[in-house]
């Protein structure tokens, strides 16, 4: 499917149509504060700090995610909607601050002159709603940021990635890897090799002929592959694995089908097993497709590979509910039944049987993360957890898992807090997790850091601030005033 095929496609699909738009419920639980949104950018602010932060502890957490829910009167519905902001957390001699800038996407430039909301959202439907031209009307670049060739790339799944000022926050332009590729979805979830390149999917499920696109970008930014290559069935992808030779990608079993949103158009087909697509990195070639029990999963841990065997991690869930259900539920701030929590599970694929083992650890949890110097040894997992306990369905802990044994370590917040994604950040004595939260109780928002070997032993400090900032997806952690890769030391 080229360029021109996939904007038919997409401005032909029923996705963009139809949620009505749904008033909040009475007695809307705690937690809302963090799907309240902004209005506009976050001003510098300090935070105070409990505690002290480490010496060999600086740099800045970069954070994005869903940030304005409501424009002229009219709100989003679902989670994956509203525009993106990314945050920026500063840890320095002084201590601790804080800001936030919108990202200044064209869809939000122009919905800003016209003072409404003119596009579809994934999940939401306005009567009034302008026709989507392509799939950039749509692009919200809400749900990760991440450094190459130092700047940042705000990331959406359904469209290009969009340059931001690493010092500013500044939204520079939109990222286009070649002519034929501009537009073309660029997932969320890039992965970096152990020399510095990028490498991702993209996700193009529509029409008759489902498809997915690979990319392999050098560590300077230019464009080194990239190939189509077509589904057999139009599930959902929104993360895929790196290993020393492949790229595997999951096609989940929520596929594609009628419905009056995207969102509603991804149905839960449990007889449809979902498939591992293993591709030779050297030239983006399959090499296998692989059947598994059906499963829906939005993230991975890292890969590893012995002889000819691969191993990853995965937080799947047995069916797509947090997608359909949760996710809508907690953008209009609803308490309800929102879905079963991921359990994190081990898969060995053994290539030349074209066969796969999927293995439980154990633990429920979500955001899984990693040492990103050594990406692709077996190794410990990083993530948030107590989901199944929490009254917003969202984490309150944070958790260390060896994806071996399914050994934990963890430290839990209790009721009222939501964590975000923890990130692993190495010092040069310590290894530490950092992350984001909210104390909805309290009504404060802060960051927290943490000594990644012994997390049952709690924050080594905390930093906290008078504002709530709206609950979000992913980040990256740039050591000191650099941003030219991932986590590095």
């Amino acid at each position: 499917m080229n360029r021109r095929e996939f904007i038919q496609a997409l401005g032909a699909c029923p996705a963009l149509q139809a949620l009505p738009h749904m008033a909040l419920a009475a007695g809307s639980p705690a937690w809302k504060l963090g799907f309240d949104g902004v209005s506009g950018d976050l001003s510098p602010l300090s935070l105070k700090v409990q505690g002290a932060v480490p010496e060999d502890f600086s740099g800045r957490l970069y954070r994005n995610g869903p940030a304005l829910y409501e424009r002229g009167g009219r709100r989003y519905q679902h989670w994956f909607d509203p525009d993106g902001m990314i945050q920026c957390y500063e840890f320095g001699p002084k201590g601790v601050t804080h800001q936030g800038r919108l990202v200044r996407t064209a869809k939000l430039q122009q919905e800003e002159r016209a003072g409404r909301f003119l596009f579809d959202g994934a999940g939401t439907h306005f009567a009034d709603a302008l026709p989507a031209r392509s799939n950039e009307d749509g692009n919200v670049a809400n749900i990760s940021i991440q450094p190459l060739n130092g700047e940042l790339l705000a990331l959406w799944e359904a469209g290009s990635a969009h340059r931001i000022d690493p010092q500013t926050l500044e939204t520079l332009g939109v990222k286009h890897w070649s002519d034929e590729l501009k537009g073309v979805p660029f997932s969320a979830h890039p992965h970096f090799d152990d020399n510095g390149d990028l490498w991702n999917i993209g996700s193009v499920p529509f029409g008759a002929r489902p498809m997915l696109v690979l990319y392999h970008v050098a560590k300077d930014g230019t464009l080194r592959n990239a190939r189509l290559h077509q589904l057999e069935f139009p599930g959902y992808m929104h993360d895929f694995v790196l290993t020393p030779r492949y790229l595997v990608a999951l096609n989940n079993s929520a596929v594609l089908g009628a419905g009056d949103t995207f969102v509603d158009r991804m149905r839960w087909n449990p007889s449809q097993p979902s498939q591992l697509l293993v591709f030779d990195r050297s030239d983006l070639s399959l090499q296998a497709t692989i059947e598994v029990p059906a499963t829906f999963v939005f993230h991975f841990g890292n890969g590893w590979e012995q002889g000819r065997e691969i191993s990853f991690t995965g937080c799947a869930y047995p069916d797509a509910r947090i997608m359909s259900d949760g996710m809508r539920l907690l953008a209009q701030q609803q308490s309800g039944a929102y879905h079963t929590g991921a359990e994190l599970v081990r898969y060995t694929i053994d290539l030349p049987a074209r066969a796969a083992r999927v293995e439980p650890l154990g633990v429920v949890m979500e955001f899984p993360g990693f040492d990103q110097r050594q990406p692709f040894r077996a190794q410990t997992l990083y993530g948030s957890a107590g989901q199944e306990r929490s009254e917003s369905s969202l984490g309150s802990a944070v958790v260390a898992v060896d994806p071996l044994t399914g050994k934990q370590d963890r430290f839990d917040y209790g009721d009222g807090v939501v964590v975000e994604e923890p990130l692993f950040v190495p010092g040069k004595g310590n290894n530490y997790l950092v992350h984001s939260y909210l104390d909805y109780r309290a009504g404060r928002t802060g960051v927290a850091l943490l000594d990644a070997q012994r997390l049952a032993s709690g924050p080594l400090m905390r930093a906290e601030m008078d504002r709530v900032t709206p609950l979000g997806f992913h980040g990256c952690f740039l050591p000191g005033a650099d941003a030219s890769g991932p986590n590095s030391a």
